[in-house]
């Protein structure tokens, strides 16, 4: 059954802009044709469409059901700024792998400054990539300060830092049912001494290596949500 993102009000739902095009001009969806609304809120809405208008779809909500593809457990990713294009590709990977929160920070040799980006450019392909893997709960977008990052990193239950060069093995199979996992990954440039100073003495996190060769930063975030999603059972 086709997937539309819109919103809920009581029993009736709303399909607009995008949506409302791929629905009417893209599917063919007709009056009285049913699909699956989903609104971010972990729900799974079965819906009949009710009116057809120029700038909306009117629908029925018949039954609502918990999602059982949303995230099970808290896995966090904390990122460096990095160029856009790679940025908006974690974010739609991050979201597919089943990524609770992703926040973004400025490092010391980040290439791109978050004074001016805004975040709803990433919500759109994180609503995309939402209704394409077939979850219904949102993955939290935030722009955070290094020292916010520390904070909210420090407070996960099990902290993966990704240290390039600095990283040791690390046996992934330890992770295997927890609940609450941080995942640290660098800029293109990585972190500075001081910076990777400030993690490890704060954070106290596990200190891992992800092999011989460097990844570029997009590819490792990509790698550890993908590994931590699995042997957590995410």
């Amino acid at each position: 059954m086709k997937r539309f993102l819109g919103v809920t009000k009581d029993k009736e739902g709303i399909i607009e802009g995008e949506e409302l095009n791929h629905l009417k001009n893209v599917l063919r969806l007709k009056e009285g044709d049913e699909c699956i609304l989903i609104n971010g809120d972990g729900y799974e809405y079965h819906s009949q469409i009710l009116k057809l208008e120029k700038n909306k779809a009117i629908l029925m909500i018949k039954t609502q059901k918990k999602c059982k593809n949303n995230a099970k457990n808290s896995i966090s990713l904390f990122l460096s700024a990095i160029k856009r294009e790679n940025l908006e590709l974690v974010v739609q990977k991050a979201t597919e792998l089943g990524i609770k929160n992703l926040y973004i920070f400025e490092s010391q040799f980040s290439n791109m400054k978050l004074k001016d980006e805004k975040i709803s450019r990433y919500e759109k392909i994180m609503l995309s990539s939402l209704k394409q893997c077939e979850r219904a709960d949102k993955m939290k977008i935030e722009i955070v300060t290094f020292e916010k990052m520390l904070t909210l990193f420090s407070s996960c239950k099990t902290r993966l830092f990704a240290n390039e060069r600095e990283g040791e093995e690390f046996d992934f199979a330890s992770i295997k049912g927890k609940k609450d996992i941080g995942i640290l990954i660098g800029c293109e440039g990585g972190f500075s001494d001081e910076e990777k100073s400030k993690i490890l003495s704060t954070c106290r996190p596990e200190n891992i290596s992800l092999g011989n060769r460097i990844l570029r930063a997009e590819t490792a975030a990509i790698l550890l949500c993908g590994i931590a999603m699995l042997f957590s059972g995410n």
